[in-house]
């Protein structure tokens, strides 16, 4: 169960921050033969007493206040101590409307309704007829920030659409290609590390233009940066038992659209051309993702180990959807 700890605003901060301590006349001493200088004497007295009860948020033995609550219309501070509360029991994704509800209370989001059948896994109730709308005011009302908000993302959201932002967000950390450095920023902040760094690390090129690749047979990956607007991209080499499978993927939040490469590849009269799209991915890795690859045979590589490549990508920002439909 959710534990939840509700502060109230510093003063001035909203609504609730104008909360009035109300204090009860102070008691007078009811003796009437006191001089002036006295009663005067005892009524600060009591003053102080009850100033201090004040200053101590009313935990005085003797403090006789009226405090007013928190304002019902403006926010207020929340610490869930159990954040899996926002999320459905069964699919452990993050919850979304609409949410439903068995006859006894247990909650699943609407894709596991479908998927249980309607049939309540806690207690076999049907579930998927009767919405919660309980918590989905909750998941409506608290407003979260972004996972990657440390590395740019300024964007405030609903809790419900907090995992389809961050599916897209253009702030997701980026890792340096380079095995020797721990540098984890934005794409664009990798993008000028990478120019003020790792500079001559890199085999520059600019887009629709063919460069020139020599892969060795020993390489694992090539990194690649445009001279325009210093994109980095890898491409990739392993070893299979047929012969060496080749791809080129893209340093870049996966928001950013895919971009056409070709390759050729191969000795002079034996030349294979490839064509593919670029896969986005954040840090590189040994064996990448990828819409397509080029199969080079061993012997390609000749005596040598190296491969000559003539390599050319393209800037034509193509959607995920349409590099599904041209590959199929």
């Amino acid at each position: 169960m959710a534990k939840f700890s509700v502060g109230r605003l510093e003063e001035g901060e909203g609504p609730s921050g104008n909360s009035k301590r109300q204090r009860r006349a102070p008691h007078r001493h009811p003796q009437t033969n006191l001089r002036d200088g006295e009663e005067e004497e005892e009524e600060t007295h009591h003053q102080e007493e009850d100033d201090e009860s004040v200053d101590n948020g009313g935990n005085g033995e003797k403090a006789d206040l009226d405090l007013a609550g928190p304002s019902r219309n403006g926010p207020f501070s929340v610490t869930v101590t159990d954040p899996e509360v926002f999320d459905c029991p069964i699919c452990y994704e993050s919850l979304t409307a609409p949410v439903f509800q068995c006859e006894n209370g247990h909650i699943a989001c609407s894709t596991c309704c479908s998927k249980i059948m309607n049939k309540c896994p806690s207690c076999c109730t049907p579930i998927g007829y009767n919405r919660c709308r309980a918590i989905e005011k909750v998941l409506e009302s608290v407003k979260v920030t972004c996972r990657n908000s440390n590395y740019g993302c300024k964007v405030t959201m609903s809790y419900g659409k907090k995992h389809d932002h961050e599916k897209i967000c253009p702030h997701v950390p980026c890792s340096c290609p380079i095995p020797d450095c721990n540098f984890v920023g934005s794409a664009n902040h990798l993008y000028k590390h990478f120019s003020a760094k790792h500079k001559n690390s890199a085999l520059h090129f600019l887009y629709n233009e063919v460069v020139e690749v020599t892969l060795n047979v020993n390489n694992r990956f090539i990194v690649l940066q445009e001279e325009g607007d210093g994109v980095l991209f890898i491409l990739s080499s392993r070893s299979e038992t047929l012969g060496h499978v080749i791809s080129v993927s893209c340093i870049a939040p996966s928001c950013k659209g895919c971009l056409f490469y070709s390759i050729f590849a191969g000795p002079a009269g034996s030349t294979v051309r490839f064509q593919s799209f670029t896969k986005n991915i954040q840090n590189r890795v040994d064996n990448p993702p990828s819409t397509g690859f080029l199969l080079v045979p061993i012997e390609s590589f000749g005596s040598s180990g190296d491969l000559k490549l003539e390599l050319c990508i393209r800037r034509l920002d193509i959607s995920l959807q349409h590099v599904s439909r041209v590959v199929m």
